[in-house]
């Protein structure tokens, strides 16, 4: 079971730590084609990723409040918002999370940030927890909470799925937007990895939401996403390699498709050719069949996903009108970039949408590190710079 652990739990870990190192094999900067009319410029993303007037003398922490450094080498933590602690509403559950809201609040805009894959709530919330007091620090209200299922928020997480978690961000918006000090105009929704999925997904559903921000957010389909990301991460982790990974492909593909399907006759078909081809491979390098997916505890983490890879997350990006900005790394080995680049060029094609945006970080996989220092790039300067040119807010 350890083995099995490796190849899937680590995966869903590698996918929700958005804060974490990744993997450096991917596409290079070439082949995403930074040319393209909604990708910004190498020129354009340097102007972007500057220090914003907003941040002062004050630095971020992973695990903190911002803080600035004083002459007498001691430091001043950030008092510029006060975090309340909240229980909301959502389809007969309460959605526990935390609103970080500046001082002297009026009108301001407001953020429902969502979480990373899985159901360990440090890893899962990391990007929230690291966002909240810089968006808050610079004006716009953060809504962190914990996702369904998990944490202190109600509900049974191995019967969630992305719906759910869409609901209830919506849901958290609608409720927050009856603040007076809210701007029910200017209420967007940012997720990082299966966050950043939702993000999109819940901004092109509810009208609450007139904006957008995925870190590291896949628009492909979910199938698609599933195979980049299994195969990558098995290959990456030594437990296969590329040509075995090419080999047993098809059958992965097979089996997503059956979860997608939702027919009980698809996945027996499949859980035969998993059976036989146990005869040539060994176990840790193939899908396992629908019972031991529901039996085997360890499973349990991934169990949202694979229950979501039936729903089509894209076809309604056709008609999305909404500001938003995309940030991809360079070499992604968990979300395909280049792929989901082009969706969106097709899909805001469609929908004439011009207000859209991406950004491509060179030299940074899934996660906002860059690949050879191991250190985070500033991608928050990045979202700031953004949110200031798109809600005219003095940042």
């Amino acid at each position: 079971m350890n083995r099995t652990n490796s190849i899937i739990s680590g995966l869903m870990i590698l996918a929700s730590e958005i804060m974490l190192p990744a993997c450096s094999r991917g596409q290079k900067a070439d082949e995403i084609n930074p040319a393209g009319s909604i990708v910004y410029s190498p020129e354009k993303l340097e102007t972007m990723m500057r220090k914003p007037v907003c941040m002062g003398e004050y630095l971020t922490s992973q695990s903190g409040p911002l803080r600035k450094m004083n002459g007498d080498g001691t430091f001043t933590t950030d008092s510029t918002f006060t975090v309340r602690k909240m229980r909301i509403p959502s389809d007969g559950l309460l959605i526990t999370g935390w609103l970080y809201l500046p001082l002297n609040a009026s009108k301001c805009p407001l953020i429902i940030l969502t979480n990373g894959g899985g159901n360990v709530v440090k890893s899962i919330r990391s990007f929230s927890d690291f966002m909240a007091p810089v968006l808050a620090h610079c004006g716009i209200a953060a809504f962190v909470h914990d996702k369904r299922g998990t944490g202190e928020s109600g509900g049974e997480y191995v019967k969630t799925s992305y719906s759910d978690y869409i609901t209830d961000a919506a849901n958290c918006a609608i409720f927050l937007s009856a603040d007076d000090r809210i701007d029910k105009s200017r209420i967007g929704v940012m997720g990082a990895s299966e966050g950043g999925r939702i993000a999109v997904a819940a901004a092109a559903r509810y009208p609450v939401f007139s904006f957008a921000i995925s870190q590291a957010g896949t628009v492909v389909s979910a199938v698609e996403d599933r195979l980049y990301a299994q195969l990558n991460g098995m290959v990456d982790q030594g437990v296969i390699s590329e040509a075995l990974a090419a080999k047993v492909s098809p059958l992965w593909e097979k089996s997503f498709l059956a979860w997608a399907s939702g027919d009980s006759a698809k996945h027996n078909a499949v859980n035969r050719e998993i059976t036989e081809w146990r005869r040539s491979y060994e176990r840790g390098v193939l899908p396992f069949t629908q019972q031991e997916m529901n039996s085997i505890p360890e499973f349990s983490t991934v169990l949202p996903t694979w229950n979501s890879l039936g729903d089509d997350y894209m076809t309604e990006l056709g008609s999305f009108d909404k500001k938003w900005l995309a940030i991809f790394g360079e070499t992604d080995r968990v979300v395909p970039t280049e792929a989901s680049i082009n969706n969106i060029r097709h899909y805001m094609n469609l929908s004439g949408n011009n207000e859209v945006n991406v950004a491509v970080l060179p030299n940074c996989g899934h996660a906002p590190v860059d690949d050879d220092t191991g250190r985070m790039v500033n991608f928050h300067y990045l979202i700031l710079n953004w949110l200031h040119d798109k809600l005219c807010h003095e940042l």
